[in-house]
């Protein structure tokens, strides 16, 4: 999770299912499970657009769009201790929290309706498997909860101007995980099989790294002055710009990304991008931010 900012239902909206046990739940007829939402949330983004490119699921899984305010309730505390989302409760009321476990509990537990996003080739799963480890380790996750500790996505939008000591960070550090954002880039880009990341049929992986270049496509162009790598086909990341200019097109993917970047652009308008463009600009040391 990233930023502050309203995205949908009130706190009041949240409600979880008490959780049962095995015994419990043994010979009852299974509800809806209800999934946890937040508009801008690339790592919840991966799994609304499985849900959206998956049969059936509106009778399957309910969505509840959370804001800001309803991470911090008591309520939503029962579903993710961490207070972010994505967040699950299964349709036997058991909660599940982290994308990558959401995403993977979901294509398996419904992998007999509809399409499947998991490839038959172990070589093309084998990828598929790497791509969505490198985004979730090296760009979307801090790997620790304490204070001021941050993504290296978060380079591109967390500020002590604007979020405070707890999540702000400094200019050498912004600039580390700003290289490692390119470093993940080019390792993508050299990788990637096409049309699709994993081959020729759409994987967890396009649903995974599809929402964060959202971000990209935004904050890095504003934000460092870096080239628009996500649309020059025959720029610093070709193979990247050709997936990403084609599956942009595709209709599920394009109204993610048209719902992420509306988000983005109300908070540029509430100056957030500004404390990072300043410190950038003042910067005389030979920090490097813009790449290639």
């Amino acid at each position: 999770m990233g930023c502050g900012g309203s995205c949908g239902a009130s706190a009041k909206s949240v409600y979880v299912p008490p959780p049962q046990n095995g015994k419990e739940s043994q010979g009852k007829a299974e509800g809806r499970a209800v999934f946890f939402d937040m508009k801008h949330s690339n790592n919840a983004a991966r799994i609304r657009l499985w849900l959206r490119h998956k049969t059936g699921m509106e009778d399957l899984v309910e969505v509840r769009t959370l804001t800001y305010a309803d991470l911090k309730g008591e309520e939503f505390a029962k579903v993710n201790p961490l207070g972010k989302v994505p967040g699950l409760v299964r349709a036997d009321g058991v909660t599940v929290f982290e994308s990558y476990v959401i995403l993977k509990y979901l294509e398996d537990k419904y992998k007999d309706i509809g399409p499947t996003f998991t490839p038959g080739n172990l070589e093309a799963w084998c990828l598929m498997e790497q791509m969505i480890r490198c985004h979730d380790l090296y760009v979307a996750s801090p790997n620790c909860t304490a204070p001021g500790f941050s993504h290296s996505q978060g380079a591109m939008y967390l500020s002590y101007g604007f979020h405070g000591e707890a999540r702000g960070m400094d200019l050498q550090t912004r600039a580390a995980k700003v290289l490692e954002l390119w470093k993940q880039l080019s390792w993508l880009d050299a990788n990637l099989v096409g049309p699709y990341l994993a081959g020729d049929v759409v994987s967890l992986a396009d649903f995974t790294w599809f929402p964060t270049t959202i971000f990209m496509e935004f904050m890095l162009p504003r934000v460092f002055g870096w080239p628009d790598v996500f649309r020059e086909t025959e720029g610093p990341l070709p193979k990247l710009a050709k997936w990403w200019t084609f599956i942009s097109e595709e209709p599920e993917f394009k109204k993610v990304r048209a719902e992420i970047y509306e988000f983005w652009q109300e908070m540029e308008e509430k100056g957030q991008f500004k404390h990072i463009i300043d410190e950038v600009a003042a910067d005389a040391s030979g920090l490097k931010f813009k790449y290639p």
